[in-house]
């Protein structure tokens, strides 16, 4: 009970608002085992969700991952020009090689064209993941960590986050789809 008043209190302390200015460019490894920017990602909107592969909660990351999927899926059902990519970062560097995100993007049947699962160094991690308020920390052979998703606009700026896996895949895919019919209006920021 004093462990779980000590998380809600550390994940309380760190939940701010999204920043204004763009994501920094991280570099980071794909599934693939290839290096990239994450600025290589522009131009797109993403789906940007925390995840590590030995999550044994299934209302965290396997829910994260199937959240992530039913977005995909209304896109694809949509045939949609809106330019789209899903970035599930791990929060576990130490274990989550290329492989194993490989491994796991498989077990939960994405679509690798659209779907970069990413690893990296623990500090480029932290960093990364502190830019969105997700928070992971090593907690008994596990990663005791929250629940986050963020919609990242082309310009690599923060629009809108999603907490706990309450959201549902159609109000993100209605955000992205009003945020991208009205991107060349001059209109109120539509952070969440």
């Amino acid at each position: 009970m004093v462990l779980k008043l000590v998380l809600i209190s550390v994940f309380t302390l760190f939940s701010q608002p999204l920043s204004a200015n763009p994501i920094n460019n991280y570099s980071l490894q794909s599934q693939d085992g290839k290096s990239f920017q994450l600025h290589d990602i522009k131009g797109n909107y993403v789906v940007a969700s925390f995840i590590y592969t030995r999550c044994p909660m299934p209302k965290m990351c396997p829910l994260t991952m199937s959240l992530n999927k039913r977005v995909f899926e209304l896109w694809k059902k949509d045939n949609s020009q809106i330019p789209l990519k899903f970035l599930i970062v791990t929060l576990d560097p130490e274990h989550d090689t290329p492989q194993r995100l490989k491994d796991y993007s498989k077990s939960h049947g994405v679509d690798n064209s659209a779907f970069i699962l990413a690893t990296g160094t623990e500090k480029v991690i932290d960093d990364l993941s502190s830019e969105f308020n997700a928070i992971g920390f090593p907690s008994g052979g596990l990663i005791s960590h929250n629940s986050k998703t963020v919609l990242i606009g082309p310009d690599m700026t923060a629009l809108k986050d999603y907490k706990d896996n309450e959201w549902k895949p159609q109000d993100v895919w209605s955000d992205i789809q009003r945020l991208y019919n009205n991107r060349d209006k001059k209109s109120p920021s539509s952070r969440g």
